[in-house]
């Protein structure tokens, strides 16, 4: 695979423009002393369920929405057909089997006005690796070296043919190392250097996080001069931001609120593609969890129809096997839990021990009910509800529990004290390292660390693949076997509705929405 070089990406026509100052809705919900101060009248206002939680790449849930926000790059990215196309790359070419060469583009400073060149990048990247999990597992045996001041050199000692993939990742965001230092520093905005149109300039943790405008950008100057991020955790105030004109973009708005929305015509309703899976991540280190046929039959007794219907008004697609909402694997909509079962489910429950007595509604084991909680957050509580009522038909008490807030369900696994919860993850990516995440012994996404021989042999199958399609059936045997073992249960994919102001153009939906919202073509009329 070689891409041609490619010296700067191009740009649209675009119009400077003014938009309305301090609003009624950042008084509310941002920060009054930073937007009373600025007076800027080019400035986009976000409005989404959650902030960057550090300004550093190697902080959990941070790189990504950086890059949402215009602040941070990556040496390669996706277009939105999924295409790996260049960022602060010049050129990338294969430089056999085992190796590639990125060649970088010669006019590139950080935010600070340090150059960035080849020795800092492989700083940047070796950083991210030594501080981060994941960022490790995708450098996993691979060697960066710098070759002169402009092109950087990754090689292994086996193939690696998803390297271009695996660069557009969101952890591997190009930083200026000496800047951040050598440990996690995410709540200095003094040290936030990276390479994007916008510079962090205010960040109030889990509130708000203001940019502004780089002057000193590589490529063309952005029209907006200022982006605003407030964190509105509850999904019905992130509509009536939506509806009252008072954000420009909404991301994540109910299906309940598109309608009004449109009816509204202030605002359009995107559907962002998705190859997320939503999943209950079940605690098989305890009972009734630890048992196979436990978990094989809460996967049998869930309805995905009525929760695709009910929960997202039909604006996804079930899941019946984990890589089934992906459309590059088709295959997997014809494996795994493809129709409610309760039948079998019941068969699975009574082998496992766990009966049901006569006249009861809840199964007993030795006198203990089949009773667990499930934590829901977000806008996840109709489904985590539809799931409730889903597993009692099979004879379990579920309790449901949760919060808008994300920080809720990460404390509450960070201190173990979790039974199942829901959650989703993109299935998109070079699979190898998508699939390690969450079934890899040492993966960042396998919460429980959950292990089996025969998934550590598939999943080091990968190594002597280098053919696409040879990787991508290799993928799907090792969804077979996750099917088979179920860790967690693949429930459906998970619709996202962004509302974006009339006034807003140059809006692209981008099924990785987190990473490549704000760009510099952006702009607002009035």
């Amino acid at each position: 695979m070689t891409a041609s070089p490619h010296p700067v990406r191009p740009f649209g026509r675009r119009r400077l423009v003014q938009a309305s100052v301090a609003s009624a809705f950042a008084l509310q919900f941002g920060d009054r002393a930073v937007m009373a101060a600025t007076g800027v009248g080019d400035e986009i206002r976000i409005a989404s369920e959650e902030t960057p939680y550090g300004l550093d790449p190697v902080h959990e849930y941070s790189a990504g929405y950086l890059r949402s926000l215009g602040v941070a790059e990556g040496l390669l990215r996706l277009t939105a057909q999924g295409d790996v196309d260049v960022d602060l790359a010049a050129w990338f070419t294969s430089d056999g089997p085992n190796a590639w060469r990125v060649g970088l583009r010669p006019d590139v400073r950080f935010q600070g006005g340090k150059a960035m060149g080849a020795k800092e990048v492989v700083a940047s990247l070796e950083r991210s690796r030594a501080l981060a999990p994941f960022p490790a597992n995708l450098l996993k045996g691979i060697t960066i070296d710098a070759e002169g001041d402009r092109v950087v050199r990754f090689s292994a000692s086996r193939p690696i043919p998803a390297l271009p993939q695996i660069l557009t990742d969101e952890w591997l965001m190009i930083h200026n190392a000496d800047a951040f230092g050598p440990k996690d520093n995410s709540f200095d905005v003094k040290v936030a250097d990276y390479t994007g149109p916008f510079k962090v300039t205010a960040y109030n943790p889990r509130v708000q996080i203001v940019a502004d405008r780089n002057d000193a950008y590589w490529g063309e100057t952005p029209s907006l001069a200022r982006v605003v991020l407030n964190e509105v955790s509850d999904p019905d105030a992130r509509s009536l931001a939506a509806l009252s004109g008072e954000a420009h973009i909404v991301r994540i708005i109910t299906p309940e609120a598109a309608s009004r929305i449109q009816r509204g015509r202030g605002a359009r309703v995107h559907v962002i593609p998705s190859t997320d899976c939503a999943a209950a991540y079940l605690n098989i280190a305890k009972e009734p969890f630890n048992d196979v046929r436990v978990r094989q039959a809460l996967a049998w007794a869930l309805d995905r129809e009525e929760i695709v219907a009910a929960a997202y008004n039909g604006l996804a697609r079930t899941a019946p096997s984990w890589l089934g909402t992906n459309v590059a694997y088709p295959e997997a909509r014809r494996v795994g839990y493809t129709r409610l079962d309760l039948t079998r489910a019941g068969r699975l429950l009574d082998e496992a021990g766990w009966t049901l007595a006569p006249g009861a509604s809840i199964r007993t084991r030795n006198g203990r009910p089949l009773a667990f909680r499930l934590v829901w957050w977000g806008s996840g509580k109709p489904s985590a509800e539809l799931i409730q009522a889903q597993w009692a038909k099979a004879g379990a008490k579920v309790e449901v529990l949760g919060s808008p807030d994300y920080g809720y369900l990460d404390g509450a696994r960070s201190a173990g004290d979790w039974d199942v919860f829901v959650e989703g993850w993109g299935t998109d990516g070079d699979p190898e390292s998508t699939l390690s995440r969450h079934v890899a012994a040492s993966g960042d996404l396998n919460y429980m660390k959950f292990t089996d021989p025969v998934m550590a042999d598939l999943l080091k199958g990968f190594e002597t693949l280098t053919e696409p399609e040879d990787r991508r059936i290799q993928a799907l045997h090792v969804n077979q076997r996750q099917a088979d073992t179920v860790p967690f249960i693949p429930i459906s994919s998970r619709a996202r509705l962004n509302a974006v102001s009339t006034k807003v153009h140059g809006y692209v939906p981008h099924f990785q929405w987190w990473q490549y919202e704000v760009h510099p073509e952006l702009w607002i009329s009035r």
